[in-house]
């Protein structure tokens, strides 16, 4: 279950506040271009990331407590990716079909004379909502992945020391030479 963390929220929604008074739907039109541009690189890096799946080959490594945190922190990283990804294509459509969305409700009889100033600044707030809101998400999931990573590695080093440890003791085990043996008398206190 994912928790709600409010500056992914709150950042946002002042970037929506931010382009309901400065930005308009022109000023988003002219500058789709480069931001469908951004917003494709950003999607393609979360599809190769999504197809990268379960980053283990080898699950013998792991004890099962160890392999269910890993389990559970993928699961959790994907899911933000899928939401990531639903929100990238969401800021996409905003921006491709903003100015239509724009000239058709300006255009609609149906629109009270009282609606239509704020149809525009609602719609670039939107898309300035979707916009903000993504490049949030990115910094999340880079984080969340940075996590897993630690976890990854914190695995693997107890999953070596476990092995070396077995390589230990069965060297032991099979070794020909008598146990070591302390002289007698050793470690009394001579005076």
């Amino acid at each position: 279950m994912m928790k709600i963390n409010w500056s992914h929220l709150v950042i946002p929604i002042a970037g929506a506040v931010a382009a309901w008074e400065l930005a308009s739907v022109a000023f988003w039109d002219a500058a789709k271009p480069s931001l469908l541009t951004a917003m494709s690189v950003i999607a393609a890096g979360v599809l190769v990331r999504l197809a990268r799946g379960l980053p283990f080959n080898n699950p013998d490594q792991f004890a099962l407590d160890e392999a269910r945190q890993i389990a559970s922190a993928i699961r959790q990283s994907i899911r933000a990716l899928r939401a990531l990804i639903a929100v990238i294509f969401s800021a996409m459509g905003s921006l491709v079909f903003a100015k239509a969305i724009n000239t058709a409700m300006v255009a609609a009889t149906f629109v009270p004379v009282k609606v239509a100033p704020y149809i525009e600044p609602g719609i670039s707030a939107v898309v300035g909502f979707l916009l903000t809101y993504v490049f949030v998400r990115i910094f999340a999931v880079i984080k969340g992945d940075v996590s897993l990573t630690d976890l990854q590695t914190d695995l693997l080093v107890k999953s070596v020391e476990r092995k070396q440890a077995e390589r230990f003791d069965k060297a032991l085990a099979k070794s020909d030479a008598p146990p070591m043996k302390n002289p007698e008398g050793y470690g009394k206190v001579v005076q």
